[in-house]
């Protein structure tokens, strides 16, 4: 039976309402989001293309609104059976990053990950999805100790079908260990073939306008003058399944790229 699952990051609810357009094209399976505005009329807002909330997890807060990461899936094809959430722990280097987030933001607040388990109807099949978003200001070793972590607790199960997808934030160094460490724990990246995730967008974007202080004055023109062709930030991992294609959908609603996998259970 395949399957297909869509990762995105929708910019502070941004791309939402364009979830129309994709998934009268594309309908996937999965809908897995982040930046997400978490209340009852957003999540009535996906719902009724046919989708049903699996869960939802709060990240922060901006401007009196909370956001997190929310798991939508197709009712027809698949049962929800339980889930649960993963705090992100913290170390040296986190706690350093996230005193000058709040320097600069001081309502966000640490954030978690959500893991989702489902049965296929037919075949009867368990698969678990796994939805995070890790910090923007930290260190791709912080986000390595944290990944590392969610995996050795998820690894008692490791026969379990899983995907593990959205914004890792994980910025272009250090590759080679993000690829060892989810090889340790038998995943495959199902975005292997994309090399870009970042949307290329102008100063005068509203996007840009609503970023933090240090994310607009030096993390964006590092990006533009250095990685606008090699910017992958937004990931999907697999295991015990067969990736049958990736693609990156040309979405220009938020600062990232709608990606869709399709699956094989």
């Amino acid at each position: 039976m395949n399957f297909s699952l869509l990762t995105y990051n929708t910019f502070f609810n941004n791309g939402v309402n364009e979830l129309k357009k994709i998934i009268s094209y594309y309908s996937p399976d999965f809908i897995c989001l982040q930046e997400f505005l978490i209340d009852q009329s957003n999540i009535k807002n996906v719902e009724k293309y046919g989708y049903k909330i699996a869960d939802y997890n709060n990240s922060f807060i901006k401007l009196g609104k909370i956001y997190g990461v929310a798991t939508f899936y197709n009712k027809e094809k698949f049962k929800l059976v339980e889930n649960c959430f993963f705090d992100l722990s913290k170390n040296v280097s986190e706690y350093f990053f996230n005193a000058i987030k709040i320097f600069f933001d001081n309502k966000h607040q640490p954030r978690t990950v959500l893991k989702t388990d489902f049965i296929e109807k037919k075949s009867k099949e368990k698969l678990s999805i796994i939805n995070l978003h890790f910090f923007v200001i930290a260190t791709n070793q912080a986000r390595i100790s944290s990944l590392k972590k969610i995996l050795e607790r998820i690894n008692l199960l490791n026969k379990e079908k899983m995907i593990i997808c959205g914004d890792f934030n994980y910025y272009p160094y250090q590759r080679k260990k993000l690829e060892n460490l989810m090889k340790k724990y038998h995943f495959k990246e199902a975005t292997k073939n994309i090399s870009l995730t970042i949307n290329p967008i102008k100063e005068s974007s509203t996007i840009v306008k609503n970023y933090l202080p240090i994310q607009k004055f030096i993390l964006v023109p590092i990006f533009k003058k250095f990685f606008s062709k090699t910017l992958k930030i937004d990931y999907i991992f697999y295991r015990r399944l067969k990736n049958i294609k990736t693609l990156r959908l040309e979405n220009h609603y938020s600062d990232h790229y709608p990606i869709i996998s399709y699956f094989q259970l």
